[in-house]
């Protein structure tokens, strides 16, 4: 048996001519209504969430600070003019403890951050005479009520003792909120100063280590901060560049439709030049570091993050590193060039055929921005209910300040400190030794906010509907650009293609195949979803730090990722299939999967050269916008795009950068993404076109006399008496 016969033994044989086929079928019938209907309660399920989320969810209780008391700084009526949260005792928060238990510290909303390095020591130590006036001036206590009360050096003692007033102050500053000491060259003296009178020991170098250690902890927030800061900056310059990046993919797509041969022969050898340039500069600059110690690329001086990159950058072992990779790249890129050039030259072909029938129907060019604003849109919602529902639950409190021997407040129903309390609950069974009253030193303090346990699952259902709707109207975007593209194909004379052929691609994908469409999406959506755990259940389970749950994870990553390819692969060629022949997405997706396996070959030679260059294409787009937005950011006077006309130093240039990078790769994803299925409809057309008809008078091809000619095959012309 030959190889061919056996091959369509085991793939199915192979499709036989039909003098009626004409293209996409227009006898159709609705397919996998059940699918459907899921997906609608589906949606309809998720909406209702949303609506719970909006009822009960409150974003500010996820971005305002709350006090000791769970009051909102800034938003609660008691503290409505006090936005800012300050810490008593801040080198209390630098404690591992802190993740379990909080912060044991008292905590209360103020007007503003202390402007100035400040200390009651100097006068509960006599080393200064009583000053009522500076005092009341300077010092922050829990209320205004007890700072008029401090009329003596006693009374002063009193309420720093018992927590209601805060020892001292270091000049502050606001972040996320929070007021944060400035370590600077005025907070240093002031805290040495008063080492030789010994009274300030715990306010001493160890304070400052204890500061700089929850100044660190929160440096991520201060980073965020800095990042807000220039996207307030360069939003409207990234606003233009995303635009700018449309337009450059037009232009690239526009030079497609002519020369589709030489752009990307310039693309490969673009990326062959940006390699070879990379690889020459990696070089220079290895050579420069290594040859003295002290030679330096950039300032290695800077702040947080910044600060850190120049550290790496100053390095030659990371030039090193980076040669070896550009070599590497720059190796393979040449050897494909080498070996693979007639395989490209027929992808170009196919890209030609592509380009044609996307000029033929100029509107697909655009169509996918449709799709792509709909799946916006459902990102958006998506993140908007999963802060909601983050944001729903209650305060819940702590214990704080009990002594072990209960001689500062006793409780009568057993309290213990870091036991979970009730605020109204404490005041009423937890009383101050000997006088009876409240307790000073102790108290049921503000710990964190508690979900119900189904918020998790509201979660989780959030997440999974979200990755279901994302492929979902990317599957009705393939399948209408697919039975546009399938219609270009199978029409003989393509001057007599319809002027509507997307809108009637789109009047099929709606009206009898979004079942199939919800069949292929919600398979590639489960897989996606397990992917999602499988990432959440690695940073969960990176602290214990096993080898064989490691292994595990990895398998298990490979195995769904592997099975996402596989899902989307079939999905795509069940899509096309059913945009021509009409047929569910089982039928289809088999139909579809034994043709190409009956031509496995040209599906690797053809269809993956060409996914590659129209991958480069892409790279190349987003290059050449990084390269123009790394010029106009990286500069020490950006002018600002408003009124002001400020000139402005960014804190982190490369972040707007890489934004734009990502921006400009997400839009050309879309515009190159009508080429792609363009490709794959064109390929598996012609596939089919092979089987059914073979040249003849009565059985003619139907690809262009290009594809023909590449692919050597010809259409029989009639003979003339």
């Amino acid at each position: 048996m030959s190889p061919r016969v056996q091959q369509d033994a085991d793939y199915g044989n192979s499709l036989h001519h039909d003098p009626d086929f004409k293209g996409p079928r227009r006898n159709r019938s609705c397919t996998d209504i059940i699918c459907l209907l899921f997906f609608i309660i589906a949606m309809v399920a998720w909406v209702i969430i949303g609506k719970y989320a909006y009822q009960h969810g409150d974003l500010d209780r996820l971005l305002v600070p709350a006090d000791s008391d769970g009051r909102r700084c800034g938003l609660d009526s008691d503290v409505k003019k006090k936005p800012f949260l300050f810490f008593f005792d801040l080198t209390k928060c630098a404690n591992i403890s802190v993740l379990i238990d909080g912060c044991s510290t008292t905590q209360i909303c103020v007007e503003e951050c202390p402007l100035e390095n400040w200390t009651a020591m100097k006068y509960t130590s006599g080393l200064q005479p009583f000053d009522k006036e500076d005092i009341k001036k300077n010092i922050i206590c829990k209320t205004d009520k007890i700072v008029e009360k401090i009329n003596s050096l006693e009374k002063l003692k009193s309420v720093i003792d018992n927590e209601l007033c805060a020892p001292w102050q270091i000049r502050s500053s606001p972040a996320r909120g929070r007021c944060f000491p400035i370590f600077d060259k005025q907070s240093e003296p002031f805290i040495k100063r008063w080492n030789p009178h010994k009274v300030l020991h715990n306010v001493s170098n160890w304070m400052m280590n204890k500061l700089h250690t929850v100044y660190n902890a929160y440096l991520s927030g201060e980073v965020k901060e800095r990042v807000v800061e220039d996207m307030i900056y360069v939003w409207r310059y990234l606003l233009i560049g995303l635009f700018l990046s449309m337009f450059v993919c037009l232009i690239y797509i526009t030079l497609l439709r002519w020369i589709a041969g030489l752009v990307v022969w310039l693309s490969l050898l673009g990326i062959v030049g940006l390699l070879s340039f990379a690889t020459y500069f990696c070089f220079n600059t290895w050579q420069y570091l290594s040859q003295d110690p002290d030679h330096t690329l950039v300032n290695p001086k800077g702040r947080a993050l910044r600060g850190k990159l120049n550290e790496i950058l100053n390095k030659s072992s990371t030039w090193m590193v980076l040669l070896i990779i550009s070599v590497i790249l720059l190796l393979l890129t040449v050897v494909i060039l080498i070996f693979l050039r007639a395989r490209i030259r027929i992808a170009i072909a196919l890209i030609k055929e592509g380009s044609k029938a996307v000029g033929s129907v100029i509107s697909s060019l655009f169509f996918p921005v449709f799709p792509w604003i709909f799946q916006l849109v459902c990102v958006l919602y998506f993140i908007y209910i999963a802060f909601l529902l983050t944001s729903i639950g209650r305060n819940t409190f702590k214990v704080h300040g009990l002594n072990s021997n209960n001689s500062n407040c006793v409780c009568k129903n057993g309290y213990k400190n870091g036991d979970m309390c009730e605020v109204d609950v404490f005041q009423r069974e937890c009383t101050a030794p000997g006088s009876g009253g409240p307790c000073v030193l102790a108290g049921c303090r503000f710990f964190q906010q508690e979900s119900e346990s189904f918020i998790t699952y509201f979660q989780l259902y959030n997440l999974f509907s979200m990755l279901w709707t994302l492929s979902f109207f990317s599957g009705v975007a393939k399948m209408i650009l697919a039975g546009t593209f399938a219609t270009w194909y199978w029409t003989f004379k393509k001057r007599d293609l319809p002027f509507f052929t997307l809108t009637e691609s789109i009047y099929r994908t709606l009206r009898f195949h979004l079942g199939t469409v919800a069949f292929g999406s919600l398979l590639i959506a489960i897989c996606n979803f397990i992917r999602s755990l499988i990432e959440f259940a690695e940073t969960k389970l990176k602290k214990y730090d096993n080898f064989l749950t490691k292994a595990i994870l990895c398998c298990f990553r490979c195995f769904f990722w592997c099975l996402h390819k596989f899902l989307c692969f079939i999905s795509t060629n069940a899509y096309i299939m059913c945009s021509i022949h009409g047929k569910g997405f089982c039928t289809s997706a088999q139909d579809a999967f034994s043709l190409l396996m009956r031509n496995v070959v040209r599906v690797v030679v053809v269809d993956k050269v060409t996914d590659f260059l129209l991958f480069l294409g892409k790279l190349v787009v987003t290059a050449s916008m990084m390269i123009a937005a790394f010029y106009v950011f990286h500069t020490d006077e950006l002018r600002l795009l408003d009124n002001s006309g400020r000139d402005v130093k960014l804190n982190y240039f490369f972040l707007p950068v890489a934004l734009i990078g990502l921006g400009t790769y997400l839009i050309s994803s879309i515009f190159f993404s009508v080429y792609a299925t363009a490709v794959d409809t064109l390929f598996l057309c012609f596939l089919e076109d092979c089987e059914r008809n073979d040249g003849s008078i009565d059985r003619p091809f139907f690809m262009s006399k290009r594809l023909m000619k590449i692919l050597g095959k010809k259409n029989k012309k009639p003979k003339h008496n």
